[in-house]
């Protein structure tokens, strides 16, 4: 489940709350289970991006949705 970008929000395995937790932008889809993005998309396409944010205690990751995924590209 993927839960809305909160800079403040500490991890969802171990509890750390650290703010310089390590953040990279994906495209594609996130397997909770395997750990890593999926790439739901072929070369040219456009797809849905999300943050993929990883605690530095722990190292698990976690999704989190932009803050503009809601809204229609033009």
């Amino acid at each position: 489940m993927m839960q809305d970008l909160d800079i403040e929000s500490p991890c969802i395995k171990c509890g750390n709350f650290d703010e310089d937790a390590f953040v990279e932008y994906k495209v594609g889809v996130f397997d909770p289970v395997g750990q890593e993005n999926v790439p739901t998309i072929r070369f040219g396409e456009r797809g849905d991006g999300y943050l993929l944010r990883t605690c530095r205690r722990c190292g698990y990751k976690w999704p989190e949705r932009t803050l503009n995924i809601n809204e229609d590209v033009k």
